[in-house]
């Protein structure tokens, strides 16, 4: 038996099939679009342009996955997986500890591949601190997205107003960080356009 047809929680459809769903999609897939496109056009061009070219072709990944994520809930089905683990290994009762054990360790995960990313290719973002800001933004939604489902919180004692079918906070963020993505690439493949016109 498959894994969604034994949980109910999570199954493979359209999860967010509304305005503002499709909207975030539809903002990824153009960021994505746009970064693909600057990693195209540095190709084959020297050894920095190249380190360019993959840096916005990660980027077009990522950007990518969190469009097709935004559909398919992803994170759910891994609410669902900690479940059965938790149920399995008989500390169910302690699952909000090892939620705010991961909540923890997923901010500083993050925040760590965002200062290695930056450490790495310091004269990429240099050039594009739009692409930063983006990645900033999109890091923050990510950290508050995973802190509100693990109920983080509610432990502290703060009751934001994040339910489940208000997504308004979600819009904003993921728009605000897809925008400045698709800017940075958008800019960067004008001037490269430009470059080769001289």
């Amino acid at each position: 038996m498959s894994l969604w047809r034994a949980n109910s929680d999570w199954q493979p459809r359209l999860d967010n099939p509304d305005l503002f769903g499709w909207s975030v999609v539809a903002a990824y897939v153009i960021a994505a679009a746009f970064c693909a496109r600057a990693a195209l056009a540095r190709r084959k061009t020297g050894p920095e342009e190249e380190r360019a070219s993959a840096v916005w072709r990660l980027l077009a990944l990522g950007l990518l996955f969190l469009g097709i994520n935004k559909q398919l809930n992803l994170q759910t089905l891994l609410i669902v997986l900690g479940r059965r683990a938790a149920l399995a290994g008989g500390w169910y009762e302690e699952r909000r500890l090892a939620q705010a054990v991961f909540s923890a360790v997923l901010t500083v995960a993050g925040l760590l591949a965002l200062w290695f990313m930056r450490a790495r290719f310091r004269e990429f973002f240099a050039r594009n601190p739009r692409a930063f800001t983006g990645l900033v933004v999109l890091l923050i939604f990510l950290l508050i997205r995973a802190a509100s489902i693990n109920h983080v919180f509610e432990r502290a004692g703060i009751k934001p107003d994040v339910k489940h079918d208000d997504k308004r906070w979600t819009w904003l963020l993921e728009i605000a960080g897809s925008a400045c993505l698709a800017l940075a690439a958008m800019k960067a493949g004008q001037q490269r356009d430009s470059c080769k016109q001289r």
